[in-house]
């Protein structure tokens, strides 16, 4: 079931990498990501910030196949993201800009 505040923009990702949401100094609530049929489970890591070398907001953890994990969390300079582990990602985020 989807909460009353869990709409907003989406991103895809679609390789692994690296990824920044948000421009550096905005701010930004990410929501969670939904993981698709992807062929292995992948790996995430999520910065707040533009760069790795910021505030540490996820440590490496996996994001179950097929469903969407919830990661309700405030991002004062935008998100940095690490994707790994995962032969053809198909992950989809969801975030909202916070003016």
């Amino acid at each position: 079931m989807q909460m009353f505040n869990e709409w907003g923009q989406t991103t895809r990702v679609t390789a692994t990498g690296t990824l920044i949401i948000g421009a550096s100094g905005s701010k930004m609530a990410l929501l969670g990501m939904f993981v698709g049929a992807c062929q292995t489970a992948p790996m995430v890591q999520i910065w707040q910030g533009p760069a790795s070398g910021s505030t540490t907001l996820i440590g490496i953890c996996t994001l179950p196949l097929n469903a969407f994990a919830r990661m309700p969390m405030y991002c004062s300079g935008g998100a940095y993201m690490w994707f790994s582990n995962c032969i053809a990602p198909d992950i989809t985020i969801y975030w909202n800009p916070l003016g």
